[in-house]
């Protein structure tokens, strides 16, 4: 452990990725912003203008956009990172009532594949229901001190949207319940409890954080949720849902609509047209999903309910695409489409219910939205506005910087007023613009061989990136794509290159790392492993350690079929001197990995 006082449960999925405790969590953040200026990784902070914030749900939002429920809101870390990078509003990563190894079993990993347009396989929050809470709660405290910590913006400048499914019975259960009541008010959670008395306890870490910031965290964490349905979801259970939580829970609820709205031929079309004609998808959801026809009168109750009780009711546009999986791009049957493909949906779905509504219904947006049309969102009336697929790309939560910025220059009046012309026209275009068409480039690896434990591609190598990479030596897209920040560059002393050093207990197999590494194998196999415990390296086959004592700099390695107990500083048939050199750089400068 580092430090004292660690707070929050350990919690293990697919045997691999545990949660950072509240204390090292902290700890971590200020002591690499003190060495290097960066979270996680993560080289330029956003800094918010107050004089862009807005409001929403009653709340005041420094900019209305962040990252979707996925896999950038399931642990704290990611939405420390996202938080850094310039996002204020957190669709947080769905919860339902199957949950933990349950639903784990059900998740075929890789799960993510994000070379062009993306797809993946999960859904919902891979933790148990009550860990998830946890992870959000601890964010949402660490994000309170380090706005005023690292002068980021206002306290009170950014939201947490919580995300629900997928049907009235689940949403009921007393599990999700709790949830709900817990995120609306966490004053009683012992998590809140505990978070709160470790940062009072070490108020001597920060500079800028006094004992009452702190005291005036607000408990209140969630006024507004989004209601995720499932495919074939029948239209009145969705009313119900929304009923239900609009009169029984009183929270402000969009619900997220399906591309299925527009209709088989229409979709067949456009992806089509748009040079998708390999991806492979029947009329089957298309026919058991909502549809248009009775979409409309069913928002236009839930709204005019909403109303009476004195909340906001809009809709999310939209959920991901479900198609066939045909050329092995996933392990399974079937897996969701997203990213640029999905954009002349979603936008498509946002014109024809802005025109059925005449600018009245409220909208929030997600699908493959990205830096290059976050401004035509935000500018038609639509906001706030959550993105995922361009934070897989390599430059990752990085991104998220342009987008707020390119935020900041519109103008989003209170409201939810669509403007309906506007949002037509950029539909329209859409369905032509070469943004969303297939990329000609073909995605190829470099190189033949697996990633090497110690220095990947050289600067001469590297691709230019010179908007992202401050670290050129190295290519570091393992680093940028990885949600959970599992990826992380060492500076050894005397090596010229940076190295990578992946961290076990951070991740959880999406295998979006492997899409844009340079190399044919996975940096989250390949790359030199660190474990928490010698119990997770027994359960991996990875090469790496495990620090059994720092101070004596004792360590178990792995290499190949060689596995002992050593001194990283002193010399060993198991150990080359790089490999040492790395060991015992984890151990003196980045003990806070060592959870």
């Amino acid at each position: 452990e580092i430090g004292s006082g660690l707070v929050g449960s350990e919690m293990c999925i697919r045997d691999s990725m545990k949660s950072i405790p509240f204390g090292q969590l902290m700890e971590w953040i200020l002591a690499e912003h003190k060495a290097t200026g960066q979270v996680f990784g993560i080289q330029k902070a956003y800094v918010a203008d107050p004089e862009k914030t807005t409001e929403i749900f009653g709340r005041k939002l420094e900019n209305p956009v962040g990252p979707a429920a996925g896999p950038h809101t399931q642990l704290a870390q990611n939405l420390v990172a996202a938080y850094y990078a310039g996002a204020r509003f957190f669709e947080l990563k769905t919860v339902q009532k199957m949950d933990g190894p349950e639903l784990s079993a059900c998740i075929p990993k890789p799960c993510i594949v994000a070379e062009d347009e993306a797809y993946n396989c999960e859904w919902s929050t891979e933790l148990y229901v009550p860990q998830a809470m946890e992870e959000y709660i601890k964010g949402w405290m660490a994000l309170h001190v380090i706005s005023k910590e690292f002068g980021l913006g206002s306290p009170d400048g950014f939201q947490f949207n919580m995300s629900c499914g997928y049907n009235l019975e689940g949403i009921k259960d007393k599990k999700i319940d709790d949830f709900i009541e817990g995120m609306k008010d966490a004053r009683d959670t012992e998590i809140f409890k505990e978070c709160r008395t470790w940062l009072l306890e070490h108020i001597a870490l920060f500079e800028h954080v006094t004992r009452e910031d702190i005291e005036a965290i607000p408990s209140e964490i969630c006024n507004s949720i989004t209601l995720s349905t499932m495919h074939g979801c029948p239209p009145q259970e969705i009313e119900n849902i929304v009923m239900y939580l609009l009169r029984e829970k009183h929270i402000n609820t969009y619900v997220k609509c399906n591309p299925t709205l527009l209709g088989y031929e229409f979709v067949r079309k456009a992806m089509d047209d748009l040079g998708y004609d390999y991806m492979a998808f029947t009329d089957f959801h298309f026919k058991d999903d909502l549809q248009y026809e009775d979409a409309v009168p069913m928002l236009r109750r839930l709204k005019e309910v909403a109303a009476q009780e004195g909340l906001s009711f809009g809709v999310k546009l939209t959920n991901t695409f479900p198609v066939d999986i045909k050329r092995q791009e996933l392990p399974g049957e079937e897996m969701y489409m997203s990213g640029k493909a999905l954009f002349p949906l979603s936008i498509t779905v946002a014109a024809r219910l802005a025109e059925s509504f005449d600018g009245e219904l409220p909208m929030s947006f997600s699908g493959g939205a990205d830096q290059k049309n976050i401004d035509q969102i935000v500018g038609c009336g639509i906001w706030p506005v959550t993105v995922a697929t361009v934070l897989l790309k390599p430059g990752g939560y990085k991104w998220m910087t342009r987008i707020a910025e390119k935020a900041d220059e519109c103008q989003t009046e209170k409201g939810g007023k669509v403007n309906v012309e506007e949002v037509k026209k950029l539909a329209a275009d859409a369905l032509g613009n070469a943004n969303y068409k297939k990329g000609t480039k073909k995605a190829g690896k470099r190189m033949e061989e697996k990633s090497p434990l110690l220095d990947c591609l050289k600067k001469k190598d590297a691709p230019e990136n010179k908007e992202f990479t401050a670290h050129k030596r190295v290519c570091g897209n393992c680093v940028d794509v990885c949600p959970n920040r599992a990826n992380v560059l060492i500076e050894v002393p005397e090596m010229e290159l940076l190295q990578i050093l992946h961290v076990d207990y951070m991740c959880n197999e999406c295998g979006n790392c492997r899409s844009f590494c340079q190399y044919a194998g996975a940096p989250y196999k390949d790359k030199f492993t660190l474990f928490a415990t010698e119990e997770d390296m027994k359960d991996s086959t990875n090469n790496g350690f495990v620090v059994l004592d720092a101070e004596k700099k004792e360590v178990r390695v792995r290499i190949a079929d060689k596995e002992e107990t050593v001194k990283a500083d002193q010399p060993s048939g198991v150990l080359t001197e790089g490999l040492s050199k790395l060991i015992c750089a984890v151990i003196n400068k980045y003990a806070y990995l060592l959870g």
